[in-house]
């Protein structure tokens, strides 16, 4: 009896760890329907695009503007600082907004002696209206974007001796050329503002590169 008692024991043994052997086998049409079951859970990732940070744009000053009588001058100030690759110009439209002048004159006769009046005080930039209208034989003395750049420049002239100029409204839009200095320490940019001195009409801004 105790032996067949114990062949009872083994043979339950052997048929229960089959039982947990075939348990862990994994049947692969049952796999295949268990993903199917779980298809509405499966999610695509699309993969993110890839952000480049863009580059800070570079600071730059910029000086001007400059019409054709002074530009020659600015430019010849610009080159003595040799900053090279540093300077670029550009041309730019520019709303005209003042201008000093000397007011209309009787004729040809007197605008040609007011020119040597100015010449022998050290005035070079002029330009003399010849075509008719309320300002024929007016001799400009410069144009300007804003009224304290005019106001500036006509003391510079007073301090010449010229006090037959004046102010006066001017709306008209003209191609004038500005500089752009690229990343101006402060030495440079102290230096420029001692330059700007030497040109009334200018002006110093700080802005993005162009």
């Amino acid at each position: 009896m105790r032996v067949l008692f114990f062949l009872l024991l083994a043979a339950n043994l052997g048929l229960g760890g089959y039982a947990w052997y075939a348990s862990q086998q994994i049947n692969p049409d049952a796999e295949l329907l268990r993903q199917q079951l779980n298809a509405d859970k499966i999610r695509v990732i699309a993969p993110r695009p890839m952000v480049t940070a863009r580059p800070k744009p570079a600071a730059c000053l910029e000086w001007g503007t400059f019409g054709p009588t002074d530009l020659k001058a600015a430019q010849s100030a610009l080159d003595a600082l040799d900053l090279g690759p540093r300077v670029t110009s550009k041309e730019v439209a520019v709303q005209v907004g003042f201008w000093v002048y000397v007011p209309p004159l009787r004729n040809k006769a007197e605008v040609d002696r007011k020119i040597a009046e100015l010449q022998d005080l050290g005035v070079r930039d002029y330009f003399a209206i010849e075509t008719a209208g309320a300002s024929k034989y007016a001799i400009s003395l410069g144009v300007f974007r804003t009224e304290d750049a005019a106001n500036n420049y006509l003391e510079a002239l007073r301090q010449r001796g010229v006090r037959s100029a004046r102010t006066g409204v001017w709306d008209h839009r003209v191609m004038q050329t500005a500089f752009f200095i690229r990343e101006p320490d402060v030495v440079l940019t102290t230096k420029f503002a001692e330059l700007q001195k030497r040109f009334p009409g200018s002006e110093l801004k700080a802005l993005e590169c162009p």
